[in-house]
């Protein structure tokens, strides 16, 4: 019975996976460490260079076609959520930046977007996290950029909601929404390697 619960989600039956769209997706459930919930609607994600661990929601999935994986250097991603009241859509690259590159980084991201965006900077546990609105995605979107302290390692990320459909309740939840955004940003950690120094 013990042996059933250390397995993770790829390994086991998918009858005894939770009703939830993450798991139903055969190549999303790859990346998905455990059955227990990190949180909430949340379930831990190890990325595929093996370099950063996060929060992954019940009703996302990866899109296996836009997958790219360069051994342990690039990764680049689409997730697809599903909600009651949204539908987002969350774009991720993993690159191998050294920290002290990042205004070249947020120059890029302004010219990708087409906008000039507004950058909050804010150190947290080994990482500096850029974050800033956009206005002309959908209903809600962020611009990220995550740079690792601790090492090499940043990671690039737009965050788009949009309204299922257009009413009160969803309108009501937008602000909610944002700040959904911005938390599930901040579950995003790099894995410090053994060899790597203080």
């Amino acid at each position: 019975m013990e042996s059933e619960k250390t397995k993770k989600p790829s390994e086991m039956n998918p009858e005894d996976l939770p009703d939830v769209r993450a798991f139903q997706d055969e190549f999303t459930r790859g990346f998905l460490q455990s059955t227990e919930e990190t949180r909430p609607g949340y379930y831990p994600f190890l990325s595929g260079t093996g370099k950063y661990e996060m929060d992954f929601p019940e009703g996302g999935i990866i899109g296996e076609r836009a997958y790219s994986l360069k051994k342990d250097q690039f990764e680049s991603y689409l997730i697809g959520i599903q909600s009651s009241l949204f539908e987002s859509s969350i774009n991720i690259t993993y690159t191998e930046e050294k920290e002290g590159n990042e205004q070249i980084t947020l120059d890029m991201l302004r010219r990708s977007t087409n906008e000039d965006l507004k950058f909050k900077k804010e150190e947290l546990q080994n990482t500096r996290l850029y974050t800033a609105p956009l206005n002309e995605y959908g209903d809600i979107g962020f611009v990220s950029y995550i740079q690792n302290l601790n090492g090499i390692g940043g990671i690039q990320l737009t965050y788009v909601s949009e309204c299922v459909k257009e009413n009160e309740k969803c309108s009501k939840n937008i602000e909610k929404q944002k700040l959904v955004i911005l938390d599930w940003i901040k579950s995003i950690h790099f894995i410090k390697k053994e060899n790597e120094s203080e």
